[in-house]
C-alpha cells in the first residue's frame, strides 16, 4: 500500500490532485447522470461522488503516507 501512495504523492501535489480526483469522478458520474436524468442529477450526484472520491484520496494520503499513523499500536 505505501508503494501505491507514494506513487499517487509523486504525480502532482495533493492540492492538485484532490482537485483532479474531484474532478474525474463528477465527470464519470455527473456526465451519464445528465443525459439520464437531468442536469440537476448530475449537479448532486456528480458533486457527491466527486466529494467522495476526494475524501477516499485525502484518506489514503493521510492514513498510509510517509508520516500516516496505518502502523498504530
Amino acid at each position: 500500500m505505501h508503494r501505491f501512495v507514494a506513487f499517487v504523492v509523486s504525480c502532482a501535489p495533493p492540492t492538485l490532485m484532490v482537485v483532479i480526483v474531484f474532478s474525474v469522478a463528477y465527470l464519470l458520474v455527473g456526465m451519464p447522470l445528465h443525459f439520464a436524468r437531468g442536469p440537476t442529477a448530475r449537479d448532486v450526484l456528480g458533486t457527491l461522488a466527486g466529494i467522495f472520491a476526494a475524501l477516499v484520496y485525502i484518506t489514503l494520503i493521510l492514513g498510509f503516507g510517509p508520516d500516516g499513523h496505518a502502523g498504530w499500536h
